[in-house]
């Protein structure tokens, strides 16, 4: 018989986890593979405390979006001025739209309220993004040509974005249809709305309006110091209030008025208005907030609240106010709020 010949072994390569550039593959695999996101963008802004952060944790687990964890920071100066971009400096887009929260988020997780991190009872979600990528797969979109206007710009943003959080539950599902969003008082300013239907014309604009009773009750236990006085507090509201409805009679449909009374009180029937109104299907996932697909707790001002949807709290301010403070406030803002009611009905 004869003698069996050996082949000459070939080098072995280093195992995974001994690669010196485990980084550099895992962009490259990104790059490879990116999602576009062009979809029209749904945002949700009014007056803080009114159910905004809420529904934004709606959408959040519904396949036909893109839906953007926490508030969106592409505002220039503020987070609530909607962004003008100099297309004639490319070099300046990345910078002027870059959200740092993420940079928060990533090293010590998410939390909607930064002030609540500490607390023994605050749930602390992990939040897997990678800023350096996400500029990587911006240039290359941008680099690939076509980015001429304000609206291209952004879709390069979205798709960095959505892209660069690594473990997105939602990126792959689909198909979508819109990226949805939510930034406070960006609606309470005329520049901002009509800045923002310019690059989104097929976008859509919800805002959700809160008795302001109810308004005033949370907005006082977050932050009293702020909202001691009723009258200014009310003539806070009422900006923001009378904003939505100028926005609502130049814009029309696509300026969506709710009350948070309807969200937290017929949340099925109320979502499925929404639906609807910006083009997704109905599905369980629109009655259930969350965060990266996980139940979150009620983003409250009464820190005892549990997972979910806490209908209790659209009368709580019952307890808090006392008699002549509440009807001080129906004084000052019950016609206005009628008014709104009234449009949301509609």
């Amino acid at each position: 018989m004869a003698p069996r010949l050996w082949r000459t072994r070939r080098p072995v390569s280093a195992p995974a986890w001994e690669l010196a550039d485990e980084y550099g593959a895992l962009c490259r695999a990104r790059l490879e593979h990116v999602v576009p996101v062009r979809e029209p963008l749904v945002m949700v802004s009014q007056i803080q405390r009114s159910g905004g952060t809420l529904l934004s944790q709606l959408f959040d687990g519904h396949p036909e979006c893109h839906a953007h964890p926490s508030e969106i920071y592409i505002g220039h100066p503020r987070k609530w001025n909607w962004p003008t971009l100099d297309l004639a400096d490319p070099d300046s887009w990345f910078a002027q739209l870059y959200e740092r929260p993420v940079e928060l988020h990533l090293r010590d997780g998410y939390v909607k309220e930064k002030e609540l991190r500490s607390q023994p009872a605050q749930e602390v979600y992990p939040f897997l993004f990678l800023p350096g990528l996400q500029r990587r797969i911006f240039d290359a979109c941008v680099d690939a040509g076509g980015v001429a206007t304000q609206r291209a710009v952004l879709d390069c943003y979205f798709t960095s974005y959505f892209n660069a959080w690594l473990d997105n539950q939602n990126l792959y599902t689909g198909p979508k249809r819109v990226v949805t969003g939510f930034t406070p008082r960006l609606a309470t300013e005329d520049d901002n709305v009509e800045r923002f239907f310019a690059v989104y014309p097929d976008g859509t604009l919800i805002s959700v309006v809160r008795d302001p009773r109810g308004w005033y009750a949370s907005a006082r236990a977050y932050r009293s110091s702020r909202y001691e006085d009723v009258g200014e507090a009310m003539g806070m509201w009422a900006r923001s209030t009378e904003a939505i409805l100028d926005a609502h009679a130049r814009f029309g449909e696509q300026v969506l008025v709710l009350t948070y009374e309807q969200l937290v009180l017929e949340t099925e029937a109320t979502m499925r208005r929404v639906a609807e109104r910006v083009g997704i299907s109905m599905s369980p996932e629109l009655v259930a907030p969350t965060f990266n697909g996980r139940p979150v707790r009620a983003n409250s001002s009464d820190g005892g609240v549990g997972h979910g949807i806490v209908a209790g709290r659209a009368v709580a301010y019952r307890e808090a106010l006392d008699e002549p403070t509440s009807m001080r406030i129906e004084e000052l803002a019950g016609g206005l709020f009628s008014r709104a009611a009234a449009l949301a009905e509609g």
